[in-house]
């Protein structure tokens, strides 16, 4: 549907679409349980969808009630729904859940405190100095896995992290692992969910000795090699850009970016191509190069302000011949959390373009809406509109990086105008997008995403755009807020939209979740599974197949 055909809500304060339960799930399941199915749930999309994303925020101490400030830092919790297959040609759905951190919330209960480098806690101004900076590094030392706040995103078979025979025998994956904005990975049993334990990416190449990484690691769809980069903070930071083969287990430093032209920033994700890896450092810069986090120990208060004046630097890095930094662009400032997708387009002269998609912000102001006080239907901070996370977007922006050298060409030195093609609104475009795993890498026309429209006081519904029409359909409920979606490929199926999306909602008038199944196509409703709590709302999910 089109901008104008969105229903308007009728609500009348935020308030009333309570979300608390989905902020503060304290309870697991480690004992998988049978879910209620309600309609049919194709047997293709039989599998285990994994999720990550904050449990509770709130913990009773000695001194009273402890609270995390910030949604990125709420304690790390996973959940597990398994679709089997059954004789009646539908799948069942088993759920299970478990905590990730539970030593990590011992000691809070015992000193009243979120020590360490977090995203956003808010901190006691009376500290000392000494305090601060020993606190500073004490959790990049920690080797605990039930002390690492690690759940942005999640992966499966990831290549170059080895996981003991003893601890895990899982048939669904040799490993599971999570990943966050740092460097830190964490392991965990794909039956259990049991954290096993963590690592930094100096265990992939002594290089990788930086504090910070991408949350989102990209991925080659045909080898499974793994892409990342490792940013090292300091007066004079350093990027270094680099793979690790599924096939050998060897990684390999593909690039290495400093100077002025790539400050150290915070960048949550990248894009990749058939041959390329493209790293867009939009101005998202930290304050002295990162070192402001020795006095902040949190991410968002070490950032400078936004300059809507700085200039977002892409940069094409060659990822088949060694050839590192082939070409760079810039545009605009601007940020963003997620990219959607980036492909090759070659014209009838040979010549090679680069497209890319991703969900654009005008700046930084959307980082300081993920206050639980902002979010919480019953926090004091939730204002009328509820958090407005889309409130300053752009929308899904495609941008174009023209004629890039192919194969073993010098590269480029001059430094080019990255083309903005077209934007499509927010109120069409959304957030958390995913796409048909299949295109990945490919031209797509199909994105999919949660929407913030303004009727509830957070995510209200689901939406599928059409990048040709630049139209969306929309799945809403009343009082329901879905998380991202995953699409499942129907392997029978001939087109880009044939298959299924899967997403936790929560029912807030219930205050229990359960797994949404709409067909891709017509975007409708073909099955659920109720689960008898709440499932926390989280950030991203993988779907691994049997």
């Amino acid at each position: 549907m089109a901008i104008a055909d969105i229903p308007k809500s009728t609500v009348t304060h935020y308030k009333d679409w309570p979300n608390d339960a989905g902020f503060n799930t304290e309870i697991e399941q480690r004992t998988p349980i049978d879910l209620k199915v309600t309609g049919t749930i194709p047997i293709y999309a039989a599998g285990t969808l994994f999720r990550t994303g904050p449990g509770s925020h709130k913990l009773s101490t000695k001194n009273g009630e402890f609270a995390c400030s910030h949604w990125f830092d709420g304690f790390a919790h996973l959940y597990r729904f398994e679709l089997v297959v059954t004789s009646e040609g539908s799948c069942k759905v088993l759920y299970s859940s478990r905590r990730q951190v539970d030593l990590l919330i011992e000691r809070v209960r015992k000193t009243g405190r979120l020590e360490g480098v977090t995203f956003g806690q808010k901190r006691d101004p009376c500290d000392s100095l000494f305090k601060k900076i020993k606190t500073t590094f004490e959790p990049t030392t920690a080797r605990d896995a039930e002390l690492l706040n690690v759940g942005v995103s999640i992966s499966a078979n990831v290549a170059g992290i080895s996981t003991s025979s003893d601890k895990n025998t899982s048939k669904i994956a040799a490993n599971l692992v999570s990943f966050t904005d740092t460097a830190m990975m964490k392991t965990h049993d794909p039956e259990t969910l049991a954290p096993l334990g963590v690592t930094d990416q100096t265990a992939l190449h002594p290089s990788l000795d930086g504090n910070l990484s991408c949350a989102h690691p990209e991925f080659d769809p045909q080898t499974g090699d793994v892409f990342n980069f490792n940013l090292k903070l300091g007066p004079t930071p350093m990027y270094r850009v680099f793979c690790t083969s599924a096939a050998t287990g060897k990684t390999t430093i593909l690039a290495t970016l400093s100077g002025k032209d790539a400050k150290a920033a915070y960048v949550h994700s990248f894009f990749i191509t058939e041959n390329f890896l493209v790293l867009c450092i939009w101005p998202a810069h930290f304050a002295s190069g990162g070192t402001k986090v020795l006095w902040t120990r949190n991410v968002l208060d070490a950032l400078a302000d936004f300059d809507s004046a700085a200039k977002t630097k892409w940069f094409v890095i060659d990822r088949r011949h060694g050839t590192g930094v082939i070409a760079q662009f810039e545009s605009s400032a601007m940020f963003a959390f997620h990219t959607v997708n980036a492909y090759e387009a070659v014209d009838k002269d040979g010549r090679v373009d680069i497209v890319c998609d991703l969900m654009q912000y005008r700046n930084l102001d959307v980082l300081k809406k993920f206050y639980y006080e902002s979010m919480v239907s019953t926090a004091p901070g939730t204002g009328k509109r509820g958090v407005e996370w889309m409130a300053g977007q752009d929308g899904m922006v495609r941008y174009k990086l023209a004629d890039i050298p192919v194969g073993e060409k010098s590269a480029t030195k001059e430094r080019r105008q990255a083309e903005k093609l077209f934007t499509i609104p927010p109120a069409l475009s959304g957030e958390l997008p995913t796409i048909n795993p299949a295109f990945h890498t490919k031209p797509h026309r199909y994105i999919y995403g949660v929407s913030d429209l303004g009727r509830s006081s957070f995510l209200d519904g689901l939406q599928k755009m059409d990048m040709d029409t630049q139209t969306s359909l929309l799945w809403s409920q009343h009082g329901h807020t879905p998380g991202e979606p995953i699409f499942v490929v129907d392997p029978e199926g001939t087109g880009e939209d044939d298959g299924v999306v899967l997403s936790v909602v929560l029912d807030g008038e219930t205050g229990r979740s359960y797994l949404l199944v709409l067909d891709a196509k017509s975007w409708v409703e073909i099955g659920r599974a109720e689960a008898p709590v709440a499932v926390g709302f989280g950030f991203h999910g993988a779907h691994v197949k049997p």
